[in-house]
């Protein structure tokens, strides 16, 4: 456990939320760790970060009780964002990975349609334990939020529950059993394709019509008002699956309502075929003919970009959401990261079809692959990020990511939600790491079992490597999945 130490300070006046203080040998404050410094949260917000002891004075907390908690020799950082999950795939790992010799040219189309085939078998109880054991994974490794990019809404014959959002409450529910926050990104999903015929396997995204998907989205967003750590995202599936009336709509609510809007776009060379064939342009050339590229809106894969649509991204500003681990895994190709990179264009991180769950994997896997591709090394270390690597790479996992999600998250600084983790510097891979050389080493070396405590708005979900929660969490799993 860690040393706790309790403090009341002027205790004439009335006493109002507890503050708390959290000291840790190093602290990162922006891009540069401090050392010996203290972080104080009150209400589940960071209001100070503190360079050293001697300057951690109690202004500003007078009249509160005051926790101190010692976390010993640890690093503290910012809690990591998975942009982008589809939970229930959790379910299907390793048992895609064999080839059918009638099939040799197995792909991302062959794996689509496993995964559609697992995607009609769920029961909710096994959404909701698929979801807890895949969102427990992501606290073990320091995600503190995520971003669900959810599909699967309907009844296994493809008609809605009595709550048409039944599927999405057991989701957020899993959010909730584990502690971190969930971002749910309500996916739109009308067709198979363009020209294409419904495929039967779909039968439990489709919306009958885009007014039914808004008014589901509205529904759902008020079902959750006042829940801190639950917010939404609108999510039209791609433009394979959302025709352009549908996109048009999404896009002037999204601009009425200001919530996030996520996207799948660019992932396949298909895709690009496809969006030729219905509307002579490329996929974000479309977005951006109907608006929808701009700040609040991420684009996920984004692994087959042309000349023009970098320009349309520069000028526009929205998110890229990388997923390399599933990229890899599918065969859908390497993110274009050192453009991106040129043109300042934000990267934010997901796990996807969580493969594996491992955003300091994500990291590291955008500069390794450019590596590869270009042959040569520190590709993104630019005179942007002090010709450093490892200030290139995190942001990514955390400032961008906050971005994508729309949350005040990923820095640890005032007015911002004291969601942080804690690495344990004496795990094996961090063992000869220096004040100096420890961003570098934990975004490009460490592995994510390095994670010691992980807290969300100041309360501990994981503490020494545990959630109080988890071997629940797994027995529940194996008896509703196997």
């Amino acid at each position: 456990m860690h040393a706790i130490y309790a403090y009341t300070l002027n205790m004439t006046m009335p006493i109002l939320q507890q503050a708390q203080r959290f000291r840790a040998r190093y602290i990162l404050d922006g891009l540069d760790f401090v050392e010996g410094g203290a972080l104080d949260v009150v209400g589940g917000q960071i209001c100070a970060l503190h360079r050293s002891q001697e300057a951690a004075g109690f202004d500003g907390l007078l009249d509160r009780s005051i926790e101190v908690i010692e976390l010993g020799n640890v690093a503290l950082v910012p809690g990591l964002l998975n942009v982008h999950s589809h939970s229930f795939q959790r379910a299907i790992r390793g048992r895609t990975e064999f080839c059918d010799p009638a099939r040799p040219d197995d792909d991302f189309w062959t794996w689509r349609e496993r995964m559609y085939d697992a995607a009609l078998s769920f029961s909710p109880e096994q959404i909701e334990a698929t979801a807890a054991l895949a969102f427990l994974e992501m606290a073990l490794g320091g995600i503190t939020s995520v971003g669900e990019f959810h599909y699967v809404h309907h009844q296994p014959d493809g008609t809605p529950y009595g709550d048409p959002n039944e599927l999405a409450h057991r989701i957020v529910a899993a959010a909730h059993s584990v502690g971190i926050r969930i971002c749910l990104l309500r996916v739109a999903y009308a067709r198979a394709g363009f020209g294409a015929s419904l495929d039967p396997r779909q039968r439990r995204f489709i919306e009958p019509d885009c007014d039914s998907y808004l008014e589901r989205f509205e529904h759902l967003h008020d079902h959750y008002k006042g829940v801190e750590s639950t917010t939404f995202g609108l999510a039209p599936h791609s433009i394979r699956a959302v025709p352009r009336d549908w996109l048009d709509a999404i896009t002037s609510y999204g601009a009425n309502t200001k919530f996030p809007v996520h996207i799948h776009a660019c992932e396949q060379r298909a895709e690009l075929l496809q969006a030729q064939a219905e509307y002579r342009l490329s996929p974000i050339e479309l977005l951006d003919e109907v608006g929808l590229l701009n700040a609040r809106t991420t684009i996920v894969h984004a692994t087959h970009l042309t000349a023009h649509d970098l320009d349309l991204l520069e000028k526009t500003r929205p998110t890229i959401c990388a997923c390399p681990t599933t990229e890899r895994n599918l065969g859908d190709g390497f993110l274009p990261a050192r453009e991106l990179n040129e043109r300042q264009i934000k990267v934010a991180l997901g796990s996807d079809s969580q493969t594996t769950i491992d955003i300091f994997e994500e990291m590291r896997l955008v500069e390794y692959h450019e590596r590869l591709r270009h042959e040569r090394r520190n590709i993104l270390a630019t005179r942007d990020h002090d010709y450093s690597t490892a200030r290139a790479l995190w942001p990514m996992a955390t400032r961008n990511g906050a971005r994508a999600l729309d949350l005040a998250a990923g820095i640890l600084a005032p007015n911002h939600v004291a969601d942080f983790t804690t690495l344990d510097l004496d795990h094996i891979s961090l063992i000869g790491a220096t004040k100096e050389t420890l961003l570098s080493a934990l975004t490009l070396s460490m592995p994510a079992s390095a994670v010691r405590d992980v807290y969300v708005a100041g309360k501990a979900v994981i503490e020494r490597g545990r959630h109080p929660q988890q071997d629940a969490i797994i027995a529940q799993y194996r008896k509703r999945v196997g």
